[in-house]
């Protein structure tokens, strides 16, 4: 019940940032299904300092694309999230957010997990959860041929 009480309490933008949220995760799955996942997770290249548009604004977006991911149509993929959150970063003029792939073993098996850095902020996933993932540096690794 209490998802339904802040949803009902969003207001009019929240519902707007809700909704391209929602239709930011259905294109991010149609382009996962459609083209190789290194050319979907490549990052931008910025500069420390590069990054511009406001923090606050990057931070509800990302809490868009989590209540869309959470509560929406579908429950998608970390990767389908970190695509849709940096898309609708770019939309919105907000640069220097890319998406970071991380692997590591956990209790005997190999996991992956992707999500969006932007300057020296983890958006849209907790930090201490990334942080239990080596992050993949290359991802021309991750195109296939």
């Amino acid at each position: 019940m209490a998802p339904l009480r802040k949803l009902a309490s969003l207001g009019v933008s929240g519902w707007r940032d809700l909704i391209r949220a929602q239709l930011a995760l259905l294109r991010a799955q149609w382009r996962l299904r459609r083209e190789p996942i290194g050319a979907l997770a490549v990052r931008e290249r910025t500069t420390p300092g590069e990054q511009g548009g406001s923090a606050g604004r990057a931070r509800a977006i990302a809490v868009a694309v989590d209540r869309a991911a959470r509560f929406g149509i579908f429950r998608p993929y970390c990767l389908v999230r970190a695509i849709a959150l940096r898309d609708l970063l770019v939309r919105d003029g907000i640069h220097g957010g890319s998406i970071r792939v991380g692997v590591r073993r956990h209790q005997g098996k190999f996991e992956a997990h992707a999500w969006v850095r932007w300057g020296d902020e983890v958006l849209g996933d907790l930090p201490e959860h990334v942080a239990q993932f080596t992050e993949v540096e290359d991802l021309r690794v991750l195109l296939r041929r």
